[in-house]
């Protein structure tokens, strides 16, 4: 579950990296924070993920702290939000960032 909700904030992040990859080419890195989601606790910054522009496309570099041991995951969305919204009468943790 926590890899769910790790994978959801990461994307939600890299949502605000995507629209502001938008600018220039330039050498500078974007550093984008990410949070673990935790509805009960508070969601927890992780570290964060630096996007720079290669003549490939994007390079993702995560500098993240806290996390198991093992291969992690991310996906995009389409808000670059982590907030809980409501769904069917109950608040979701990370339903903010929209579809993918």
């Amino acid at each position: 579950m926590k890899k769910a909700l790790l994978a959801l904030a990461l994307v939600a992040a890299t949502g605000t990296a995507v629209a502001q990859m938008d600018k220039p080419n330039t050498a500078e890195s974007l550093k984008i924070s990410v949070q673990l989601l935790d509805p009960v606790k508070g969601n927890q910054d992780v570290g964060f993920v630096s996007v720079t522009e290669s003549k490939y496309g994007l390079v993702f570099t995560p500098e993240l702290k806290g996390l198991t041991a093992g291969v992690h995951g991310f996906h995009i969305h389409e808000n670059p939000s982590c907030d809980a919204k409501e769904k069917d009468g109950k608040l979701t943790a990370g339903l903010a960032a929209g579809g993918h």
